[in-house]
């Protein structure tokens, strides 16, 4: 081959469709990472709310639910209202049982 030799019509065409082929691909690659930047914006912005939204559900909760220990403290009280309850039954039974008995 000489340096100074002509490329022939084939070659050239080859060439420079590769040249569209790689051009091409690169426009390709290039929108669809366009796309791919402004999905993941609004990804971003609708976790962002998801995070606010759960932020202020925590919130909401915390204030209206019920904890362990305050669920500890209305136990205590229900079984001590239940115990006084039965002390005074017992009394009541007792005071009957050894009542003056008339008949």
């Amino acid at each position: 081959m000489m340096f100074g030799q002509e490329l022939s019509l084939p070659v050239v065409v080859s060439v420079v469709t590769a040249i569209c082929a790689v051009a091409a691909s690169w426009g390709v690659v290039r929108f669809q990472a366009a796309q791919h930047d402004r999905r993941i914006a609004r990804l971003d912005e609708r976790c962002d709310a998801l995070g606010r939204e759960l932020s202020t559900f925590r919130e909401a909760a915390a204030q209206r639910f019920v904890t362990v220990e305050m669920m500890s403290k209305l136990e205590e009280r229900v079984v001590g209202a239940i115990d006084r309850l039965a002390d005074r039954l017992d009394r009541i039974i007792e005071a009957r049982a050894n009542g003056p008995r008339t008949g």
